[in-house]
């Protein structure tokens, strides 16, 4: 294929898979920012200004949910576009195929599928994370106490008058009850002032309390450290809230997933939330290929009716949000575990690529 066209074709689409992304992420940061408007509304001394920096914070991942979405959109506007034209008869008259003319497109949703999983959703993950610190800090949503890290499992908890923080270098799980091995808890006041230390190889955590064998306790009161045979510590943390917080692989950066997916199976919990997520992850440029592959099946037969224009954009766009509903249910089998997570991620894709491609043979080709 000629370098020229080839360039020419990948500028025109990627000017239109621009203009339709902003235009979408503005609408969504528009939705959501009323949205975080009437939920301030519902509290007191909350400025504007950190809704609209909630806002800025949220719209990372809305756009990696949309730009399935915006894939489509923009293809069936780049393909309904040049289908009449006198561009895409000239080149069929000189012998280019269909092919030629979507290779640049597939190489290019292809390199923004990579790009959004290896580098944006770092990104999305980090403003995610800040997100949810400052609705914390403004008082739009409750604390979480959990982190997770390369040193083990972090707990912070606010009880009466006194802040505890609990660091684990490994956890297991064990019917009801949590075993944390080379615990440290640090007793603090609400101010941060330093109220004393325990250290203990081995620690039990059950509904309500922290259990710490043999624990090393240091004193800055008094000046003093001693061991202790059994230390308990009142706390809220139970199996239940620990699992509840697991369940959050959005605001996990793509590079971390294997780690952290280890170090769950490590101690004993589920980690099948993570690997859908993480599979899920893989096969998206997949995903955003099998949305372009639509559009062409819809938009690139010519035609010159008004009425079958109009059915062909809406199978078109029916097509993909098809396409959008069976990746959710295959999702959810997928974590039900009906299906293996290798088929719940990519399925969908393989399914609708070779019969989009089927179809562009058939339509093209003869």
């Amino acid at each position: 294929m000629n370098l020229i066209l080839f360039r020419y074709i990948l500028k025109q689409f990627a000017l239109i898979f621009f203009a339709t992304l902003f235009i979408l992420t503005a609408i969504v940061l528009l939705f959501d920012t009323i949205e975080l408007l009437r939920n301030a509304a519902k509290r007191e001394n909350i400025a504007f200004i950190d809704v609209g920096i909630l806002a800025l914070l949220k719209s990372p991942q809305m756009i990696h949910i949309i730009l399935p979405f915006v894939t489509l959109i923009a293809g069936i506007i780049f393909f309904f576009k040049y289908s009449n034209s006198s561009e895409l008869i000239v080149m069929r008259a000189v012998g280019l195929s269909v092919w030629n003319f979507i290779l640049p497109i597939l190489m290019f949703t292809l390199i923004i599928g990579v790009f959004d999983v290896t580098v944006f959703n770092p990104f999305a993950s980090l403003t995610a994370k800040q997100f949810e610190r400052l609705e914390e800090r403004i008082g739009m949503s409750r604390s979480h106490p959990f982190s997770w890290s390369e040193d083990g499992l972090w707990l912070r908890e606010t009880r009466d008058d006194k802040t505890i923080v609990v660091r684990a270098s490994r956890v297991r799980q064990k019917d009801n009850e949590v075993f944390l091995d080379k615990v440290s808890v640090f007793e603090l006041t609400k101010e941060d002032t330093f109220l004393q230390q325990l250290e203990a190889n081995v620690g039990v955590l059950g509904d309500g309390k922290l259990i710490l064998k043999n624990a090393f306790v240091i004193d800055p009161i008094k000046e003093d450290s001693y061991t202790k045979a059994q230390a308990v510590v009142e706390t809220d943390f139970n199996l239940e809230r620990i699992l509840e917080r697991f369940d959050e692989p959005r605001t996990m950066s793509f590079w971390r997933f294997p780690k952290f997916i280890r170090f769950l199976k490590d101690s004993g919990f589920s980690s099948i939330n993570h690997e859908m997520y993480f599979n899920g992850l893989i096969a998206y440029p997949a995903f955003l290929l099998a949305m372009v592959f639509i559009a062409a099946v819809f938009a690139l037969p010519p035609t010159t009716r008004q009425g079958k224009f109009l059915i062909r954009l809406i199978l078109a766009i029916l097509s993909g949000f098809l396409l959008y509903f069976l990746s959710q249910v295959t999702n959810v089998l997928g974590l039900s575990q009906s299906l293996p997570l290798f088929l719940a991620a990519w399925g969908p894709s393989l399914i609708v690529i070779p019969l989009c491609i089927s179809a562009l043979l058939h339509l093209e080709d003869g």
